[in-house]
């Protein structure tokens, strides 16, 4: 289901997604394309295009409470020349639409619909699926359901995926619950919200973020309603059962003071995967994606090429 009947359109809900975002149409260097794809429940997905559309695709997930919009260093960057570029807004998430129901969010499938509804609507063959922190979750979803075969390899930013066994970590369980805690207890009151977004984008990095990025995320995690934040909370995140399993290549990133995930649990997860690569950022937390795009769009051009059809993983 598409919506952007014209160009004039387009640019119209870039703007207004910007609008939204806070930001000037100006802060991007040159505008994605923006349309939307029914999800199979019907939630419209806001989705951004842009760079070669003849080249290998690389799709970027963003984390919990965020938005496509993060992913404007990879978007203006020399990685649109050589490759098509598409980002989405999950459900409940930025301009992708909000369901009420809980059954909306709950388990593996809806989200794992997401992403699938949207490679086969953009006809992306193949790609290599970019995740951060929630978006490595996402990712794995997607998996679950529909298997290895028709990507290429996948990227995890500032994640685990849920893959992590109780013996790298074995206080996930706690952790797990206390995050889920804190996610059903987010509260509906505006002043409160802004209270709390005060303190989500400083934990994103290991300095400030540019001021444009800063924007973004605070403009997104507001766009997540209590409501959903709260049926996600219901959900278990315990992948461990596929890591085993996943024999596609896989590229880890983490930041040396990244607070959210340890450099030493995820280089453990690296070694416990049949087909990883583990990348620690030095002076760098959260959002590496961000704090250092140069290289992380090397790496990203870089892992891209060993995973694409004859070559070696």
């Amino acid at each position: 289901m598409r919506h952007d009947r014209s160009p004039q359109f387009r640019r119209q809900t870039v703007l207004a997604v910007l609008a939204m975002l806070g930001i000037a149409s100006t802060a991007l260097a040159a505008e994605p394309d923006v349309s939307f794809v029914a999800a199979p429940d019907g939630v419209p997905l806001c989705v951004a295009e842009t760079g070669n559309p003849h080249g290998p695709p690389l799709v970027f997930i963003h984390g919990y409470s965020q938005t496509y919009a993060v992913f404007t260093r990879q978007f203006n960057s020399e990685l649109a020349r050589d490759y098509r570029l598409l980002a989405l807004d999950m459900r409940g998430h930025g301009c992708s639409g909000k369901p009420w129901s809980e059954a909306a969010y709950a388990g593996a499938r809806p989200w794992a619909d997401d992403i699938a509804a949207v490679l086969a609507a953009k006809a992306v063959k193949r790609p290599l699926l970019v995740g951060w922190s929630a978006g490595g979750y996402w990712i794995v979803d997607y998996i679950r359901e529909y298997g290895t075969d028709g990507i290429a390899g996948i990227v995890l930013a500032g994640s685990h995926g849920g893959l992590m066994s109780a013996a790298i970590d074995p206080t996930l369980p706690e952790k797990s619950k206390a995050m889920r805690a804190a996610i059903q207890d987010y509260p509906a009151t505006i002043a409160a919200a802004l209270a709390l977004g005060e303190q989500f984008v400083p934990r994103m990095s290991a300095a400030p973020l540019p001021e444009d990025i800063t924007r973004i995320m605070y403009a997104a995690t507001f766009m997540l309603p209590a409501y959903a934040r709260r049926a996600m909370a219901m959900r278990s995140m315990d992948n461990a059962d596929l890591g085993s399993r996943l024999q596609l290549p896989v590229l880890i990133i983490v930041g040396d003071q990244d607070r959210v995930v340890t450099a030493e649990q995820m280089r453990r997860l690296a070694g416990e995967l049949p087909n990883a690569r583990f990348s620690l950022y030095a002076n760098a937390g959260h959002a590496t994606f961000a704090e250092q795009p140069v290289r992380f769009n090397q790496e990203l051009a870089e892992f891209a090429v060993r995973v694409a059809p004859g070559q070696q993983p």
